[in-house]
Parts: C-alpha cells; structure tokens; sequence
C-alpha cells in the first residue's frame, strides 16, 4: 500500500481548533480506520498525539505521512495511549522520539508490555478456556490482531493518573479514567471547551467490544459505572477512536446502555432451561456478521464474541439473576 500525497491530505481533518483527525487504515479489519489525532501545539509548546494504530506497514504510512503533511516534528511532540488495544498503541515504538513522553494509564501500560511477550497471552488462552473455548495453545492468539499487531518491546510509560492535566496547543486535557472496555481505558476532557476524546468508550454507530480481561472479572458493570461518569460533563465536542461521532453525546451514551440491557435479557432467554458455558451462549447470540453460521465465524471474532457473552454472563451472576458453576476446569452458568 503506497499513499499519494493527495490520499494522505484526503485522511486528515481538522475535528476542532487545533485538533487534527488522522484516519489511519486498520486493513483486514471490521473497524476498517482508526481515528487518531495530532494536538498542534502553541509557541514554545508541545504537541499531543492521541493514539497510533496496528503496527504493521500500512499504519505506519499513512500516520508519518499524515504527520509530516501537518509539520508534526516528533521531537516536539508527545504521545497519549487512550487504551491497551493494538490498533490504538501498535505502533508508538516506531512513531515516537526518544525525547517524546508515551501517557497511558497504569493498568493499560502494564498489560500492552505484558502483551508483548507469551506470557500474556498464555494466560488469556487459560482464561477463556475456563469460560469453555476451545484450547489451542497459540493458534488462538495467532489470529488474534492484539498478538499479530502488537508492540513488540516494551515501552517505557509516563502513567497518566486519573484527573492528570496534559497540556496541548490551547486544551488543558484532564484524564477521565473510564473502565469497560479495558482496565485502563482513558478520555481526556477539556471542561472549557467541552471537548471530549473519547476513544472506544462511546462510539458513533458501533457498540464498544465489553470483553473479559484478567483483572477485570466484571466488565459491563465497570462500564455502566463509565458511562454514567462522562454522562455527567458537559460535552459539545467529541472526538471517538472510530468513524464519525455521534450526532447526540448523551443520546448515544442512553442507547448503549439500552444496547446492553436487551443483551443482558437475550442471554437469560438463551440460558432458558440449560447450564451452558459462554462459548456455548455466544453462539446463540445474535451478532452483527456476515456469516452463515457459527462456525463459520473467523477465529478472532469468535474470540471477541465469547468475551462478550462472558461479560454480560458475568454481570447477571454478581447481579444475583443466574448462578455459577466450575466443572471440569470449566466455568458454566444457568437460571437459578
């Protein structure tokens, strides 16, 4: 893949003064692009860069190519990782400068250094197996992006604490720690201008993937618990990890939390009469795929669909509506 400056002009927008949207190309993806963004900074300043994409090639063209296009000097410029996903921290190795600083959350820089060796990943391969997914010591993460497109040494992190300021062009960026869909997933929110990154915590027309991770045994409620933070700030402007913003921030943030409660209720009728494991109930939900069947699903997003349906099984059973139950080394769930 080889960008004409034209193409390269074509992925960039300006999303706010000051605030550049870099369209970055997530190829063999259902996400297809993510959004990052470039902060310019003011006089004597530095500038901010929100995110990078997979590291792979294609991404790494398109993101240098952007930057140079908008006078980026990565000397004079930092870098903010919103979350521990490959498609949003993949390539910062390659893009920064040793005199840049990489921000992200404790949590989430922990686990993108883990994730850059097996262990990791030996681990994950354990815990889903104990929610009944097929074992298959590394072919699963092989189809994985998160393994494929990964960083690949370990990066030396700034750790953004919740209500941290970052200072960029003319934003104060406070951190906004939000939960869910990672650990450590962060937003940045300037109160003054009400604008709001938001990365994959509030998307435009897709749901967030709300996965189990190690550390994080109840993701949908964390996320709930997230949803209700930033539906409390004043947003005018927001800037998503994905395709285009919603029209309507609080009308969006009403609708996933709507999303979530019609999952969590076609589960329990899923559940109707049986003990079934989550791998067995993600076959059974209903997703929006292009496939026949669930075998016919491509390994990896069978792998996010059974992280899912573990999330909203996990929520039901701390909620008191299903119970719980090991057999076999395997986790399996049903009405009580």
């Amino acid at each position: 893949m080889t960008l004409t400056p034209a193409e390269i002009k074509d992925r960039i927008s300006e999303a706010a003064p000051g605030v550049f949207r870099i369209r970055v190309p997530l190829p063999k993806n259902p996400l297809k692009e993510l959004n990052a963004y470039f902060v310019r900074a003011l006089p004597g300043g530095r500038n901010l860069l929100v995110d990078t994409g997979f590291n792979r090639v294609e991404c790494e063209e398109a993101l240098r190519g952007a930057l140079a296009e908008l006078g980026a000097d990565m000397k004079e410029t930092d870098i903010f990782i919103t979350h521990m996903h490959s498609d949003h921290c993949g390539l910062v190795n390659r893009i920064a400068d040793e005199s840049s600083k990489i921000y992200c959350s404790r949590a989430d820089a922990a686990i993108i250094n883990d994730a850059a060796g097996d262990t990791y990943w030996d681990e994950l391969d354990e815990l889903f197996a104990t929610y009944g997914y097929p074992r298959k010591r590394r072919q699963n993460r092989e189809k994985h992006p998160g393994w494929e497109f990964n960083v690949r040494e370990p990066i030396e992190f700034t750790f953004a604490n919740e209500g941290a300021i970052i200072e960029a062009g003319k934003y104060l960026l406070r951190t906004v720690w939000t939960p869910g869909h990672t650990p450590g997933h962060m937003c940045l929110y300037d109160e003054r201008f009400g604008l709001l990154f938001c990365a994959d915590h509030v998307l435009g027309d897709i749901t967030p993937n709300i996965t189990i991770e190690n550390g994080m045994e109840n993701p949908l409620r964390l996320y709930f618990d997230s949803l209700d933070k930033v539906s409390a700030l004043k947003v005018d402007t927001v800037l998503t990890g994905h395709r285009n913003p919603p029209a309507s921030f609080a009308g969006r943030v009403a609708q996933l939390r709507a999303h979530h409660i019609e999952r969590l209720e076609e589960v329990m009728a899923i559940l109707n009469g049986h003990a079934m494991t989550a791998y067995e109930v993600a076959g059974k939900m209903t997703w929006d795929i292009s496939c026949e069947n669930w075998d016919a699903f491509p390994p990896s997003q069978k792998w996010f669909a059974t992280g899912e349906a573990i999330a909203h099984l996990q929520y039901l059973h701390t909620e008191g509506r299903i119970g719980k139950y090991m057999a076999e080394g395997v986790w399996w769930y049903a009405k009580l």
